[in-house]
């Protein structure tokens, strides 16, 4: 499929064009807090170098999490490790963060059930993306070493130069200030926060979700 034909990603309500997904949430209040305000998805990380990181400890209560799609957030670690995360957490999507091949996305289930972030820059190599995109759900995201993102904006208009058609999430510095601007400049097919809707580190903020989700869907009606 040619990057011309890849058609748009929809949330789950039909009547939502941009998907919202809340990640790096470390406990279940703020995952029930996000279904609540009407995330689409949810996203845990499973990365142990990141200051959201969750242990197999968590996996009792996040199997119970229920109302949006769950997604585990890893880079660069082994299949094996994903897949039985993924089994083990009931989790319905996972998001590679890291150097992963086409091919791995490939493996753990293509486009329905992978996301892979890729980092934004000036001199963005398309066909690597449209590679890419042939197999798992498009993000753009800064990476940080500790991996998942940096919580900083990049520059909107390396993406100027986007196949048409591309179906595409944007994360990196989102806030409930500036994501409406990013959704009417972009026009993406989703929207990834984690920092951007926090009171401390891994520990999210009911109402700044709320005002997160209600300007991605007042942006729509402007888009």
């Amino acid at each position: 499929m040619t990057a011309s034909k890849m058609q748009p990603l929809r949330a789950a309500d039909p009547a939502h064009a941009v998907t919202i997904k809340i990640c790096g949430i470390t406990c279940e209040a703020d995952a029930h807090a996000a279904i609540r305000a009407g995330a689409d998805f949810v996203g845990f990380v499973f990365y142990p170098a990141s200051r959201r990181h969750l242990d197999e400890a968590a996996l009792g209560w996040l199997r119970e999490v229920a109302g949006a799609k769950k997604v585990g957030v890893f880079r660069d670690q082994p299949l094996d490790l994903v897949q039985r995360v993924r089994d083990a957490a009931h989790l319905d999507i996972v998001q590679l963060h890291g150097d992963e091949p086409p091919e791995a996305c490939a493996e753990l289930g293509g486009r329905g059930r992978v996301i892979k972030a890729i980092a934004p820059s000036a001199s963005l190599d398309w066909g690597k993306v449209t590679a890419y995109g042939e197999v798992a759900r498009v993000l753009f995201d800064t990476p940080s070493a500790s991996g998942g993102g940096t919580g900083r904006t990049f520059e909107w208009r390396w993406l100027d130069g986007r196949p048409p058609g591309l179906a595409f999430w944007i994360a990196g510095g989102l806030t409930p200030e500036n994501v409406g601007a990013a959704v009417r400049e972009l026009r993406p097919a989703g929207v990834d926060v984690a920092s951007g809707v926090e009171a401390t580190v891994g520990r999210k903020d009911p109402g700044k979700i709320r005002n997160f989700i209600a300007a991605v869907r007042d942006a729509e009606l402007e888009s």
